[in-house]
């Protein structure tokens, strides 16, 4: 596809931000400590530096928009909504566990990825298709004797880790980059999947 796209993952604590052209990747910058808001733009100026056009010649932006982080999704929403505004390109959102699954080769399995304490975002796969919604639980609580594929699996003692990355989101987007390229970009959401608690006030 004859396609420029700036690609951002920020869903985890993996601050990741890659630019393609057709398919190639150009740059890639990344950072696994967590300072979502003060590497994203610094990330995005610095890949452009190192290639031979300016930012407003790309097609889109890719996004990952979840489920992981509520404060990286939040972050990276807010950063890539105010990018595609100002230079009036379409973002394309796409769902974290679908760019993790894109690598996995295999029939009947789980995909995950942790959220906090001993709690993971899981969806399951049949037949390398995915089965039911994805849901919010223990790893612990579910009886499951296939592999387990994701990021983080901190309670899984047989699984297998899958990296997000901002080449997994542009891999995504390049394949389904007419149905999932999304004009308006108000309409665009985190996928929290868990809704977000806040604690009363003592």
């Amino acid at each position: 596809m004859n396609k420029i796209i700036l690609s951002i993952e920020t869903s985890t604590d993996i601050c990741s931000v890659s630019l393609f052209k057709n398919t190639e990747l150009l740059s890639i910058k990344e950072d696994n400590n967590r300072q979502h808001s003060s590497l994203l733009a610094p990330f995005v100026e610095q890949i452009f530096n190192e290639v031979d056009f300016k930012i407003n010649a790309i097609d889109a932006i890719a996004l990952s928009i979840g489920p992981g982080s509520y404060t990286g999704l939040r972050i990276g929403l807010s950063f890539t909504k105010g990018l595609a505004f100002s230079i009036n390109k379409p973002i394309i959102p796409i769902d974290t566990i679908e760019s993790l699954n894109d690598e996995i080769n295999d029939s009947n399995y789980i995909v995950a990825i942790h959220a906090y304490s001993d709690y993971y975002f899981i969806q399951e796969y049949k037949k390398h298709i995915k089965f039911n919604k994805p849901f919010f639980d223990k790893i612990i609580n579910i009886d499951y004797t296939n592999n387990i594929y994701g990021y983080n699996l901190k309670d899984c003692k047989s699984s297998i880790e899958v990296l997000p990355s901002s080449i997994k989101i542009a891999n995504i987007a390049y394949k389904n980059y007419n149905e999932y390229k999304t004009d308006n970009i108000k309409l665009i959401v985190p996928n929290y999947i868990k809704p977000i608690q806040f604690k009363d006030k003592v």
